[in-house]
């Protein structure tokens, strides 16, 4: 009789229906996204579609913080391709952290320098970096300005090479995603800006420079970004993430939480996007227009 209880019991054990699996979050509706989003300005667009999927004051200018970088390490990688050394001079170790620090008198590649601007953000090297690429931190700035007039940016206005508050440095979401898109368009600093660690050998020793972007590795699909953040600009951030084989793009401006903003946008992008475009209109929606696009 024991026995019969036992495998009755092994029985019920065996046969008995799993546990359902909780159910999934719902992703944020349009209404959530206006009531939450933190930022002050935002742009969230599909390049495969060529659509806006969101906007909230991307015509409004912002202190861009170290998303400055992204035209830093744009034209540093359009002049030299990334090849070269650079000379560090006493004048370019004289800022504020994040640093590496380099110090005077070492040569470093450009390629170092690059992923020390990207990844660690580091505002040392963009010195570095500007004064060999035009000869002066001044006459890069003009370069830059330059460049953002050629790219259509016509709202913004360089003042750094590297992000920290200077005077009338400004942008806003519409110009910080031309930027981004042309900074993807180069592979080498995609990656770079994908990367979730690198080992830079300086003069001060080899040092493990981690990625500034926290959801790398953390939020589903996400992949290049450039993080800002100073006391004026709160918090900014361009970023990309991609699921089952599609890519979003957003910028943030004037953010309390950028961590908090991009799930938010990114979730609600991802369950509302428009169909895909047949091969040949997506070739030529490689690098959206916002100009060309019904913003709400």
């Amino acid at each position: 009789m024991k026995g019969f209880l036992v495998l009755l019991i092994l029985l019920t054990v065996v046969v008995a229906p799993a546990a359902p699996p909780p159910p999934k979050e719902k992703p944020p509706t349009l209404e959530q996204v206006n009531e939450e989003l933190l930022a002050k300005s935002a742009l969230l667009v599909d390049p495969l579609a060529g659509q806006v999927l969101y906007a909230r004051n991307v015509d409004e200018t912002f202190p861009p913080a170290s998303t400055v970088k992204l035209m830093t390490a744009w034209l540093v990688y359009q002049k030299t391709g990334g090849q070269g050394t650079v000379l560090v001079q006493a004048e370019d170790t004289r800022v504020e952290p994040s640093s590496v620090p380099l110090r005077p008198g070492e040569r470093v590649p450009v390629s170092e320098l690059l992923r020390s601007i990207i990844i660690g953000s580091d505002n040392d090297s963009a010195l570095a970096l500007a004064r060999t690429i035009a000869g002066s931190e001044n006459q890069f700035i003009d370069q830059m300005n330059q460049e953002a007039l050629r790219l259509g940016m016509t709202r913004t206005r360089f003042s750094n090479p590297h992000g920290l508050p200077g005077p009338g440095q400004r942008t806003t979401a519409r110009d910080l995603m031309v930027l981004f898109d042309n900074f993807l368009s180069k592979p080498e600093l995609r990656q770079i800006a994908q990367t979730p660690v690198y080992f830079l050998r300086t003069a001060i020793g080899l040092q493990r420079m981690r990625n500034h972007n926290k959801l790398l590795g953390v939020y589903p699909g996400m992949g290049p970004a450039k993080t800002g953040w100073t006391y004026e600009a709160r918090h900014t951030f361009a970023a990309a993430a991609t699921r089952e084989g599609r890519e979003l793009r957003l910028t943030l401006l004037k953010s309390a939480n950028k961590w908090k903003d991009t799930r938010l946008l990114f979730d609600y992008g991802f369950a509302n996007l428009p169909p895909a475009p047949s091969p040949t209109v997506a070739s030529k929606l490689i690098h959206p227009s916002t100009d060309s696009v019904q913003l709400h």
